[in-house]
């Protein structure tokens, strides 16, 4: 999709494949080509982006999900990506990649609805997709998401947590704002209550970068429920924009998460 002789965004869709999710990897890695700007989807070396490839198409309980994908899909998901972007257009100011790729993993099914998605690198999104019903709406709010991620200078895997509590409180914003659509099951897992309550008790860890709190925060693996960090992270953020009578969603995109935080 180009704007004024300028490309946007292109599409990779890696999604026509058959058989194990195992083979479909190895078919996929194959065939994934190095580009000049962000090499394999954002990884330096086939073997990065292998590993990840299998933490998010392979069902961590080891009972895969079926998979079936239609070639009459192609069309519909052309026409969302298309649609999506457009909205989106003025935000952009470097191409921006997004890799479809499917998912056989029990937890995006059930818990995402079909459709989930990272950045591997700026301006470099990974979408994984089963075609359960509803994943239309789905790829459009996921899309939005990551494009929010993918335009932050400080979307770092390296960031600390109080970091991806703003981010992830940003880009499910900015995802109310292009979409104009319902709120997401993930930012409404607690009550505003309690979640500035579990605000208060993480409040000395929010500068550390460790894995294991961050999922604990962010994914329920711990004494905190599913989706507690991006419901805190929503809040914050709304907070933040209430006070904000005009803001530039350019601007805020691309600000420092911890300035938001400082807010707070």
């Amino acid at each position: 999709m180009e704007n004024q002789n300028k490309t946007l965004f292109e599409l990779h869709n890696c999604l026509d494949v058959k058989g194990s999710p195992e083979e479909i990897i190895e078919k996929i890695i194959r065939d994934i080509p190095d580009l000049e700007d962000i090499g394999y989807v954002g990884y330096l070396e086939k073997k990065w982006l292998k590993m990840t490839l299998r933490r998010l198409m392979i069902d961590k309980e080891g009972r895969n999900q079926p998979y079936f994908y239609n070639t009459k899909d192609e069309e519909e998901i052309k026409s969302i990506c298309e649609k999506v972007i457009k909205k989106c257009e003025c935000y952009i100011d470097e191409k921006v990649h997004v890799f479809l790729f499917p998912t056989f993993d029990k937890f995006a099914i059930k818990e995402m609805k079909g459709v989930s998605g990272f950045c591997s690198w700026d301006n470099t999104i990974l979408v994984f997709i089963n075609f359960i019903r509803g994943w239309e709406k789905q790829l459009e709010e996921t899309i939005v998401h990551e494009l929010a991620h993918a335009l932050s200078p400080f979307e770092k895997e390296e960031a600390p947590i109080g970091n991806w509590l703003i981010l992830e409180g940003l880009a499910e914003h900015f995802k109310d704002f292009i979409l104009k659509g319902d709120q997401s099951e993930w930012t409404k897992a607690i009550s505003e209550k309690e979640a500035f309550k579990i605000f208060g008790e993480i409040k000395n860890i929010l500068g550390e970068n460790d894995f294991n709190k961050y999922s604990e925060i962010f994914f329920g693996t711990g004494k905190y429920p599913n989706w507690t960090g991006y419901t805190i992270g929503y809040y914050l953020v709304r907070n933040y924009l209430k006070e904000k009578e005009n803001f530039d969603w350019n601007e805020l995109l691309r600000k420092d998460p911890k300035e938001i935080l400082k807010f707070s």
